[in-house]
């Protein structure tokens, strides 16, 4: 630091020496003077060379602080505005005719008032850096935060949805003692094994819906299907068949009928009227109710 400083003040009085021989140069050659007016010119080219060396330092040390306050974010106006005045000022004094002493100080007063707004933007920048780090270190705890518990909310949304299913699989109804029987056109009744295809005129189906406490009091519908001994649905919407969503998917049903559901282990019995003939073999029987199969049966022709 010592040789670096002695390096610029050797420069400085280099500086002086050459600027004060041109100033003496110029005067010399315009006019003829006494050895007094000698001796006064060259004190006045040498403050004249002084004053240039302090604004060519000035002028460096304002290039500083303009770089510097424009890296910061500051506002240069005033420092660009106090520049274009000390290169006005130089370009005067060189042509010998101002005198700038009062005006260093002021340049060195505002560098030096400078100097303490910028140390004051540094510390502002140096907290704002503080902060943003700050900020951005509770935004990530925020952000795992946040994944955190969504991670949660997903797993007991999950569990919810599993519970849920659950209790919707315990809800479904429950047809016990399903039993299918054979009626004729003159109301007789033949339990549904192996009965002559000419005595049935009718088919109806007994069953009873258990009790179960979690599955709400209220008007089921009970889907009936009939399938035949090639595995088809039983289907006349002349009879009241149609169609409904099991797993996802439309079925074809034969009859339905609506129960009051009171879950007291209640017998149901559904009657179905078919205008065609059944072929002999083994037919199936199935009940549906809110999207579950509820209970199966089967009864043959022969």
């Amino acid at each position: 630091m010592e040789q670096r400083s002695n390096t610029g003040i050797l420069a400085a009085l280099v500086t002086m020496s050459i600027l004060a021989g041109v100033f003496a140069y110029l005067y010399y050659q315009e006019r003829q003077v006494t050895t007094k007016q000698a001796n006064d010119l060259q004190v006045r080219v040498t403050e004249l060379a002084s004053m240039e060396v302090k604004l060519d330092s000035i002028s460096k040390e304002l290039d500083a602080r303009i770089a510097e306050v424009e890296g910061l974010g500051g506002d240069i106006a005033e420092l660009t505005k106090m520049k274009q005045q000390l290169e006005t000022d130089r370009a005067n004094l060189r042509k010998g005719n101002v005198n700038l002493t009062g005006k260093i100080k002021e340049y060195e007063v505002f560098l030096k008032q400078k100097d303490e707004e910028i140390a004051q933007l540094r510390e502002e920048n140096q907290q704002l850096l503080s902060d943003k780090e700050e900020l951005m270190t509770v935004n990530e705890a925020l952000t795992k935060e946040k994944e955190t518990v969504t991670e949660s909310l997903s797993g007991a949304l999950a569990k919810t949805e599993e519970l849920e299913g659950k209790v919707h699989l315990a809800s479904a109804l429950k047809a016990r003692n399903v039993k299918t029987y054979a009626v004729s056109s003159k109301g007789k009744v033949r339990e549904g094994e192996k009965v002559r295809s000419k005595r049935i005129d009718k088919i109806r189906v007994d069953f009873m819906l258990e009790k179960n406490p979690l599955a709400e009091q209220n008007t089921k519908l009970i889907y009936l299907r009939i399938l035949d001994p090639s595995g088809a649905t039983i289907s006349d919407t002349g009879t009241g068949s149609g169609t409904f969503q099991y797993n996802g998917e439309t079925h074809q049903y034969t009859f339905s009928k609506e129960v009051s559901y009171t879950s007291n282990n209640q017998d149901v019995s559904i009657l179905y009227d078919r205008s065609g003939d059944f072929a002999s073999g083994t037919y199936a029987v199935q009940l549906y109710s809110e999207g579950f199969l509820i209970g199966e049966g089967t009864f043959s022709v022969k």
